[in-house]
């Protein structure tokens, strides 16, 4: 008896859900905290905009070190983003987050590293990006006098916890540029949130072709 022909069935690849580190989510779950404790937010709001894990961090904080879904990151920045104003509100808190890290780990061994390179911002951004985005996809291209950072791995983030990302990492330039550096990021409703910056005070900077620079590769191999 001649058995029939069959098709195994394939699933189309997809890609792997976006995670967030615990040094972002930190500050979200602090700042929840304290709005709590002065009465600015309560349990209704908690039980309505929070996952079970994003409510348990705010009693149990997340380590520096450790992952969880976008999903459950994304109701901390809601509420946060609905307390200070929105997307704008997020922007200017970066500086304070910042500050907050200055002379922890991993921040200083990745300042350290990205002032012994000419460029030293885009390094940063990269890099930085690693330690708030679990397989951010980032490419990099740069110099001296400007450089653009893209991340695809947050394709699937709401525009506020992009503008919160965009913001720190383009606020973390500002640790290791001396120069009068513009530093900006765009593509929150887009699939690629881009960090660029360039000296505007250099004519040049207008001239240089964006290019993958070695002295940065070399350091992410080495």
């Amino acid at each position: 008896m001649q058995s029939e022909p069959f098709e195994i069935a394939t699933r189309p690849a997809t890609e792997p859900p976006t995670e967030l580190s615990g040094w972002l989510i930190q500050p979200l779950a602090a700042r929840l905290r304290e709005w709590s404790l002065a009465g600015k937010l309560d349990e209704d709001d908690f039980e309505r905009r929070l996952s079970h894990d994003g409510r348990s961090w705010l009693d149990h904080p997340l380590e520096a070190g450790d992952w969880a879904p976008l999903d459950d990151v994304e109701g901390l920045v809601s509420l946060a983003a609905e307390q200070l104003g929105g997307e704008p509100g997020l922007v200017e808190w970066a500086d304070q987050i910042v500050a907050d890290w200055q002379g922890t780990d991993p921040l200083i061994g990745l300042l350290r590293a990205a002032r012994a390179l000419v460029d030293a911002p885009g390094f940063v951004v990269s890099q930085a990006s690693e330690l708030l985005v679990r397989e951010p996809d980032w490419r990099y291209d740069g110099g001296r006098r400007a450089f653009a950072v893209r991340l695809r791995g947050l394709g699937a983030a709401s525009p506020a916890l992009k503008a919160l990302v965009g913001a720190l990492l383009a606020r973390l330039v500002r640790e290791v540029q001396s120069h009068d550096f513009d530093v900006r990021f765009e593509g929150l409703d887009g699939e690629e949130l881009v960090v660029f910056g360039e000296i505007e005070s250099d004519a040049a900077a207008a001239d240089e072709e964006l290019g993958e620079s070695r002295l940065h590769r070399a350091a992410l191999v080495g």
